[in-house]
């Protein structure tokens, strides 16, 4: 489902105050540690609190809406590429609002480049799905998990096995909800 912008300025909102007031509970990393097993929690908890809850949140809507295994590992993990390196607020705000005004210089020029500067914001916006799916990789996350991760973003499941559609619908669908 497409949103309007005011709508999706709406979960902008929503998402910048959970950032803000983000506290992960003992039970929910308990629960994560269940799915992901030692290594990739030890990769999951890189990741800032903030991060951390938004995952276990996806996690959630995936999990209630049946999702496997692979799933379940992707939702937790599939920010992880921000750990490598890590948006303050102001950088969240100026990728969304560059997102919303200028799209394709956005997702073009501002994000090549290191991760440094006013660019930083646009670079890891765009790149973190592919660092995600390497650092995934790195840890041993199953080839299905690390494929979640790496197209997450993508518009459509095309680059993806059709055994893996349905997994990216939910991850898709929980991410944005």
């Amino acid at each position: 489902m497409r949103r309007g912008p005011w709508s999706r300025l709406g979960h902008r909102l929503r998402q910048t105050w959970g950032a803000l007031t983000a506290r992960p509970a003992a039970e929910d990393l308990a629960a994560a540690w269940a799915v992901l097993g030692p290594r990739l929690m030890a990769l999951f908890l890189r990741q800032p609190r903030a991060d951390q809850a938004h995952s276990l949140a996806v996690w959630r809507r995936v999990r209630a809406a049946g999702g496997d295994a692979v799933a379940q590992q992707a939702a937790l993990l599939h920010d992880v590429g921000k750990s490598r390196a890590p948006l303050r607020l102001h950088h969240r705000v100026l990728a969304v609002l560059g997102r919303a005004c200028c799209p394709a210089r956005a997702r073009g020029p501002w994000a090549q480049g290191p991760p440094r500067g006013w660019r930083r914001a646009f670079v890891v916006a765009e790149h973190h799905p592919a660092w995600g799916a390497r650092l995934a990789r790195e840890a041993g996350a199953a080839e299905a998990v690390v494929r979640l991760i790496a197209h997450h973003h993508d518009p459509t499941p095309a680059a993806l096995p059709p055994a893996l559609h349905r997994a990216w619908a939910l991850l898709r669908a929980a991410d944005e909800a």
